[in-house]
């Protein structure tokens, strides 16, 4: 073979390698930017769902909290004629905390969704003691234990919130 050929198939398979090899790291480039994006996107979905969840946490407790101590019975302390307008924003301010519950279970992680759910459990639980006060037949003891309940499980919520969104922040 003559010399000048030898050269022309040294150039062309040094064209075609130096091409191929262009177009897999391109390839690979774009496949770690499209999951570096998702995985940006699916961190700032879970932030919004989690801080949503947090903000109507933070709403039905301060709803709740107020209802809690108007309800109380005080013996000789006739009740106020307004009872009926604190409870009456309890259950409303849980059903929309439990919207946002389904956010939190939506964007995961499992663990996560888990402690929404036992905080939307300890929220309910919560409003029917205070509710069961309010017709007469539920128990102080109780309602406390209630409220007790949903504050452990609103920070049991925020701890894993943050260990999810910045993990390496809680270490």
């Amino acid at each position: 073979m003559d010399s000048a050929v030898v050269g022309l198939i040294g150039t062309v398979v040094g064209a075609v390698s130096g091409v191929l090899g262009t177009l897999a790291t391109t390839r690979l480039g774009g496949t770690e930017q499209r999951r570096t994006q998702r995985g940006q996107s699916e961190r700032e979905g879970r932030s919004i769902a989690y801080s949503n969840l947090v903000n109507e946490c933070s709403r039905t407790y301060r709803i709740g909290y107020a209802a809690h101590v108007a309800v109380q019975a005080v013996p000789g302390v006739q009740r106020s004629p307004h009872l009926a307008d604190s409870l009456a924003g309890f259950r409303p301010a849980v059903d929309t905390a439990l919207e946002a519950v389904s956010l939190v279970r939506l964007h995961g992680p499992d663990k996560v969704a888990r402690a929404a759910n036992n905080l939307a459990s300890a929220m309910t639980r919560w409003c029917c003691e205070v509710e069961d006060l309010y017709d007469g037949q539920g128990d102080e003891q109780r309602a406390s234990e209630a409220i007790e309940l949903y504050e452990e499980m609103e920070e049991r919520f925020l701890t894993l919130g943050r260990e999810t969104l910045s993990p390496e922040l809680v270490r």
